[in-house]
């Protein structure tokens, strides 16, 4: 099994209040680091439309609240897949409760979802906990079983095998093992591609 994610993002404190939320589109990157909060995708250019998403949605079904759409502690960066399965769903029907332990979400900011969830040795995500009726709820409202979350994983393990390669070469003296370790390495590189091809072709 695989950790869920390396790092958990943390908003930082006193941000300078904007007009409108989309202008915390970079600073949310950066502080996600450019990733999304909710699946962990990586932000690669021009493979995936990242978005930000309102924790507490701004037009949630069956309540109304007083939350401004531009109050930088409510927004998520964000995959497109995730804000769109997110969508309005705010299943307390209280901005004050997230969830009653069943139902509901965690703010990814926040541990408690970094400890939610492990990777199989495919990169699926899954519950650290097999009897979590919480991160049950949050993978399948989310649709963090989508593969698409799956193949952004592995496309990220084969950039950092990538990066491990490229620098353990640049140090090889051995001229012929040189030469072996750069043909294998031309073999990942073709499939990080690839990879990197169909994913673009699925967002497109």
């Amino acid at each position: 099994m695989h950790v869920f994610r390396n790092d958990t993002p943390k908003r930082r404190l006193n941000r300078k209040e904007c007009k409108h939320y989309t202008s915390y589109k970079k600073t949310l990157k950066e502080d996600f680091n450019s990733r999304c909060g909710y699946c962990d995708d990586i932000d690669f250019q021009k493979v995936r439309n990242f978005t930000i998403d309102h924790f507490i949605p701004q037009n949630p079904i069956g309540f109304t609240h007083t939350i401004a759409p531009n109050y930088y502690y409510n927004l998520v960066y964000s995959c497109g897949y995730c804000n769109m399965s997110k969508t309005n769903k705010w299943p307390t029907n209280n901005p004050k409760i997230s969830n009653d332990g069943n139902i509901g979400f965690i703010d990814p900011v926040e541990i408690d979802y970094t400890n939610l969830y492990q990777r199989d040795l495919n990169g699926k995500i899954q519950p650290t906990n097999s009897t979590n009726s919480l991160a049950k709820y949050i993978i399948k409202e989310l649709k963090l079983w989508l593969p698409i979350h799956q193949k952004m994983w592995k496309l990220e393990q084969i950039r950092l095998l990538n990066n491990e390669i490229i620098i353990k070469l640049e140090n090889l003296k051995d001229g012929q093992l040189k030469d072996d370790l750069e043909k294998e390495h031309y073999k990942i590189l073709k499939l990080w591609v690839s990879i990197q091809e169909s994913i673009f072709v699925e967002n497109a």
